[in-house]
């Protein structure tokens, strides 16, 4: 039972007192709050209201991945491997177009060696050379959080950006 209410605090917006009231009701699991929508949470009390979608769209994410095994997370983990690697391809042809005296001097070697690292890390990751999956799968959703945000910043927040997400790659591959 304290499993439960453990599970349902993982949510945003969700303590201890409003986990139980969750179960109470008999909404005890992820899978449960999405059945129930959001006319169900609204009768929950000391739900607020504003934070509803929220919680709604968060249990549904947890949802479906409880719901995936571990082979369909996985092939999900490598498909969006190749997600950021596009969006690193973009990044570096839009840095080119954008700023193509600054990328032919020591700058451009910098970002260009930064930019081989974190693909380097990325074809680690996609090979399976991570450890736990649920922590690849996040680090690999702040990376692209990271990447997506450079596509209009200078040259310097660009190697910044990129150190950045080589990081959150290098904690999962060790």
């Amino acid at each position: 039972m304290a499993q439960a209410t453990a599970d349902l605090q993982q949510l945003k917006g969700i303590g201890k007192v409003l986990a139980q009231r969750l179960k109470g009701a008999g909404l005890a699991s992820y899978h449960g709050i999405v059945e129930a929508g959001e006319e169900g949470l609204k009768k929950i009390p000391g739900l607020n209201p504003s934070t509803i979608p929220s919680i709604l769209d968060q249990a549904r994410e947890l949802s479906d991945r409880t719901k995936l095994g571990k082979e369909e997370r996985v092939a999900a983990l490598k498909g969006k491997v190749t997600e950021v690697r596009d969006g690193l391809y973009r990044l570096a042809e839009s840095v080119r177009e954008r700023f193509p005296e600054k990328v032919d001097g020591k700058a451009g070697q910098k970002m260009s060696a930064d930019l081989n690292k974190v693909m380097a890390a990325l074809t680690r990751m996609a090979e399976g050379e991570h450890g736990r999956l649920k922590r690849a799968e996040r680090a690999l959703e702040k990376a692209q959080r990271r990447v997506t945000k450079l596509e209009a910043a200078g040259l310097k927040k660009v190697r910044k950006g990129l150190k950045k997400s080589r990081k959150s790659l290098r904690k999962v591959l060790g």
